[in-house]
């Protein structure tokens, strides 16, 4: 079998038989893959280690008949800050999750990998965690070609009118009142959310706190359901846990 190595990102894992484990991985080299890991379910497994989610390693892919497997894996990092901290842990899964859905196949796009790898480091250090997972997915939406027009409305072309504004999905961002009506989709946010959702969008890096940065989250939800057209259901959860506890969120920063 014709065998290619790669640096990976484990961003999804399912079971597979008795022992294997079928991974969804990140490369930089391929774009996002699936491939099989023979025996990975056993503890005693020399792959076992590697495919785990939110695992970086360099990982040798074998091309059989129908799948690809995974033969040999050196671990790079395990971004260990996450796995001891349930909040972090959840917010990167949920990352990750929108990354398998919507990321077309075998498409080699080097910056969706390193924006990746940048995106859990900060998650997993940033001490405005909802912040770091705002930035995260604004500019995931963006690599993608999905960013939502927050700051203007996309039928007027207007700014922003109302303290209470529309968003729309199927629009693809701010609809101002006298053009939401035409959009059956439409969920109200705050002026302050999409101000900071477009503020947000522009910058380099997390910002180090983030305003109503639980809303901001809570306000991409409807597009993710969107695009990705496939249910999300750790992006649901972290929405219900955010509706009964406030994590991570340093919100008492600028907008």
């Amino acid at each position: 079998m014709p065998e290619v190595t790669v640096t990976a990102i484990v961003i999804r894992r399912r079971d597979s038989g008795e022992s294997d484990r079928r991974l969804t991985l990140l490369t930089r080299e391929l774009g996002k893959v699936d491939a099989i890991a023979k025996g990975a379910k056993k503890g005693a497994s020399r792959l076992a280690g590697s495919s785990d989610p939110l695992t970086s390693a360099r990982m040798t892919l074998a091309k059989g008949k129908v799948n690809q497997f995974v033969t040999q894996a050196q671990p790079l990092r395990s971004y260990r800050g996450l796995r001891t901290d349930y909040e972090r842990l959840s917010l990167a899964l949920a990352l990750v999750e929108l990354y398998a859905a919507v990321l077309p196949w075998e498409q080699p796009v080097e910056s969706a990998y390193d924006l990746l790898d940048l995106s859990l480091s900060a998650i997993e250090s940033h001490p405005a965690p909802i912040a770091a997972l705002v930035w995260s997915e604004l500019k995931l939406l963006e690599e993608s070609g999905f960013l939502p027009q927050f700051d203007r409305c996309v039928v007027t072309d207007s700014g922003i009118q109302e303290q209470d504004p529309w968003l729309s999905p199927t629009a693809g961002g701010y609809v101002a009142v006298g053009a939401a009506n035409d959009f059956s989709d439409r969920v109200r946010s705050k002026y302050e959310v999409l101000v900071g959702l477009a503020r947000t969008a522009e910058l380099p890096e997390p910002p180090p706190k983030l305003r109503f940065a639980e809303e901001c989250l809570l306000a991409m939800i409807p597009f993710w359901r969107h695009i990705a057209d496939t249910p999300l259901p750790a992006n649901e959860a972290l929405k219900r846990e955010m509706r009964h506890a406030h994590i991570g969120n340093g919100s008492d920063g600028p907008g």
